[in-house]
């Protein structure tokens, strides 16, 4: 954090911009600043640390919870910004009109101060300015500097809230027109699609047993799942172009694959992330669910933005199959089960590789993380990725410890994994500032609603690869790729050695000595020093 970038990108002799320098202060101001550079934008300003911690938002922030906005994190800018107002003359950077949109105070709602909740990327505060008040979330998102600004429903929220600029915008009110077309012309696609989906009285059931014995499944057929009926549509259309597996493909994997996976999904809130027309079409994130049939559950929670969701929970075959008919590939289930949510059954560590690591290098590593976790007492067990890499899960007792314990057990595992394995392990977040061939060691999804792909689940993959669970001995063996467990023999390597998960979702390992452990040898290497 400092003020190097703001100087470096300025001309101080040619831009009526505040020099600026660090300040001793923190007053917890904001401030929300017009921007009619070269394009209209806003620059969303916290301040914390001394300096003004800002992104670019595009469109604006707004006070309906429904409009996410994307925030693209610029630099940091001195604490003296939060009062300018002026003309930045052409040539210099950000060029254009720059005047105050909205300013006030921020209270902090989540837990910790501004800096530790902006560096695990999620910050939750409310505004009280002249025109944004209640609370309101920042979320960091996978791609680098992107941020989602979210609105939380209070009674601040306004649906359907319009900006208003300061200073008129004729490219920006012809943007804002556009906009209006194309949300009424999605409600209205959206009204014509639910009216010629079929209803279920008008299909033909059958049982789902009898209907996957079938060897090509086409067409719109409502499926028999115990005492429920779950539509199945366009069940010939093509999910994986190269091999030509079908979305029947699909639901008749998740139907035989059934009794082994949903143990894994029974009574957490799933993430979905469907892909409509494929893998080869455009994807989408659906968290919050509206209507459903009677047979799917689904429990109304706090999500990562701060916003109530009403998220599906993986309960039973037939739950499966509807997921699976949207277009949801995979399985993304929380750390915690819903009767418990706040303590997770499992610490997980993700070692993501690059496209140029061979599949035994990842192996060595899972390797490592197996004896690093045996010597503090704790058993680990591998699965692939369903990608490219490798999950090493390491089962809890249920109810033993919250998220902020794993998370901090798995930063601290992760540190020494890596240590071992400098030449080809990371911490190192961000792909611009890793070093080439390591792998990244992902601990950071085992906080409160992330998730990681479940045991069993399939990917959009080509080749429709499958995470699938391995014996420690096919890691020592170091031949196995992830691309070796699909759809198509998922099911018999299962018969063949039953569930090789199970001992995860019977976890009664505990944390406390092993955390003491790590904590001591932190504090004597801080000594050594």
């Amino acid at each position: 954090m400092g003020l190097e970038t703001y100087h470096a990108k300025r001309d101080f002799r040619r831009t009526p911009e505040p020099r600026g320098k660090i300040s001793k202060a923190n007053r917890h101001r904001f401030v929300v600043q017009e921007h009619h550079a070269s394009m209209l934008h806003f620059d969303f300003r916290l301040e914390m640390g001394g300096v003004l911690k800002s992104w670019s938002v595009r469109r604006g922030p707004s006070l309906d919870p429904a409009e996410r906005r994307l925030a693209v994190e610029t630099e940091d800018h001195p604490v003296e910004y939060l009062k300018f107002e002026g003309h930045i003359p052409e040539g210099n950077y950000g060029a254009g009109e720059h005047m105050i949109w909205d300013e006030g105070t921020y209270e902090l709602t989540g837990e910790g101060d501004a800096l530790t909740q902006f560096e695990r990327g999620r910050l939750a505060f409310r505004l009280a300015g002249g025109k944004l008040r209640g609370a309101f979330n920042l979320v960091r998102m996978p791609r680098e500097g992107q941020w989602l600004l979210i609105k939380s429903h209070d009674e601040h929220a306004v649906e359907g809230w319009q900006l208003e600029l300061r200073m008129p915008d004729e490219e920006w009110s012809r943007g804002g027109a556009r906009r209006a077309r194309e949300r009424e012309r999605r409600r209205a696609e959206h009204k014509e699609v639910r009216r010629r989906a079929p209803r279920l009285e008008e299909l033909k059931i059958t049982t789902a047993g009898r209907a996957f014995r079938a060897k090509n499944l086409e067409g719109d057929i409502g499926l028999k799942v115990g005492r429920d009926v779950v539509a199945a549509t366009n069940l010939a259309k093509v999910y994986w172009p190269e091999e030509g597996y079908t979305k029947g493909d699909l639901l008749r994997y998740y139907h035989e694959i059934s009794k082994t996976i949903l143990p894994y999904l029974r009574d957490r809130p799933l993430i979905m992330k469907r892909y409509p027309d494929g893998i080869a079409g455009k994807f989408f994130h659906q968290h919050d669910v509206n209507e459903v049939p009677d047979y799917v559950r689904t429990e109304a929670l706090e999500a990562v933005g701060g916003q109530t969701v009403d998220y599906v929970i993986g309960d039973n075959a037939a739950t499966l199959l509807y997921m699976a008919n949207l277009g949801a590939i995979e399985r993304h289930p929380w750390h915690s089960r819903v009767a418990d949510i706040e303590h997770p059954d499992w610490v997980v560590f993700d070692l993501d590789p690059p496209d140029d690591i061979s599949f035994a290098e990842i192996c060595e590593v899972a390797l490592s993380a197996r004896e690093i976790l045996a010597d503090l007492g704790l058993e680990s067990y591998p699965k692939t990725s369903g990608s490219r890499g490798l999950h090493v899960y390491v089962p809890l007792k249920a109810g033993a410890h919250d998220y902020d314990a794993a998370a901090e057990f798995a930063e601290r595992v992760a540190a020494l994994i890596v240590e071992a394995n400098s030449e080809l392990a990371t911490l190192e977040r961000s792909l611009k500032k890793r070093e080439r061939r390591r792998i990244y060691l992902d601990h950071m999804q085992n906080a409160r609603g992330k998730s990681v792909v479940a045991p069993y689940s399939v990917r959009p993959r080509a080749g429709a690869t499958v995470s699938a669970p391995l014996e420690w001995r096919e890691v020592e063996r170091k031949k196995l790729t992830p691309r070796d467990f699909h759809i198509k023999n998922i099911v018999g390597r299962v018969a063949r050695k039953g569930d090789l998960f199970k001992p995860v979702l019977q976890g009664r390992q505990t944390l406390d000595a092993a955390l003491d452990e790590l904590r001591a040898d932190a504090k004597k290497k801080k000594r050594r020093r």
